[in-house]
């Protein structure tokens, strides 16, 4: 019994009134008072703590399902096909675990049968992916546009193939989180050579920021989220969570943020 359902017991036993000695006066109080605290007792050992834990991704089995699941958050589809006595797959399916642990708003997933036809029809027709050399994972927006995939069989493409599409959806705009997709990719090439759907640009955003993303405000009254990635006396270049660039003049900027400038700079005064 959980700590917070037995101090709702003792609680409840504490509250009960002492029950008369005569039999007449107890049998009356025990019939009023027994159902209550039956519901009382009930309660405390049914209710959970709250939690405030993010869910993971629901798993279907139906692609109906799954898809419509997915359309109503406008989530991504993970669907999956795997063995399910091969030696790799515990480690694949450990792996996307971990990758979408609290995700259950960004992804779902559908495992998919070697058994259905239907499946094997997905994946063939559908994903250009041959069902016979599985494992084979493809991760698709809820409208059924392929965002990435990957026929390998290492963990580590699995979690390439996630970032990626994370990535690509705009769930994940860390730009270290965007630098260890590159890293990934270079330190096992042979995973990352099964991964395809990876985008040029989900990767370009490995230089070195001066600042974290944060809000800028201008003068004018305009507030850009963005990066700091050069400096250029009166003058530098932002980065945006798209990837783009934008050059900027630090006069634009209001009086807050050219403060705020002139300590990331190192003291030098901004213009």
């Amino acid at each position: 019994m959980r700590p917070l359902q037995l101090h709702r017991l003792k609680q409840t036993v504490r509250e009960i009134p002492i029950l008369s000695a005569e039999p007449s006066s107890s049998t009356t109080m025990i019939s009023r008072l027994l159902p209550l605290a039956l519901f009382f007792i009930a309660s405390a050992l049914t209710t959970s703590p709250i939690s405030t834990r993010a869910e993971d991704p629901r798993e279907f089995i139906e692609l109906g399902k799954g898809v419509e699941h997915a359309k109503q958050g406008e989530r991504l589809v993970l669907f999956l096909l795997v063995q399910t006595f091969a030696d790799e797959t515990d480690a694949i399916l450990k792996a996307i675990t971990e990758e979408l642990a609290g995700k259950g708003h960004e992804f779902v997933i559908v495992r998919c049968q070697n058994e259905s036809a239907e499946h094997r029809k997905l994946f063939k027709e559908r994903f250009n992916q041959d069902p016979d050399k599985m494992p084979l994972g493809v991760v698709t927006k809820s409208s059924g546009e392929v965002v990435t995939g990957t026929n390998g069989k290492s963990p580590e493409a699995y979690r390439i193939m996630i970032l990626a599409s994370r990535i690509q959806a705009g769930y994940e705009t860390d730009p270290n989180k965007i630098a260890a997709l590159n890293d990934a990719i270079m330190s096992d090439e042979e995973a990352a050579s099964t991964v395809f759907g990876i985008k040029r640009s989900d990767i370009e955003v490995t230089k070195q920021l001066i600042t974290k993303y944060r809000d800028w405000r201008f003068k004018d009254g305009r507030v850009v989220k963005a990066a700091l990635l050069e400096a250029n006396g009166p003058k530098g270049t932002f980065i945006m969570l798209d990837g783009n660039q934008v050059e900027v003049d630090f006069n634009s900027l209001s009086d807050a943020d050219k403060g705020y400038l002139t300590i990331i700079l190192g003291g030098n005064e901004a213009p």
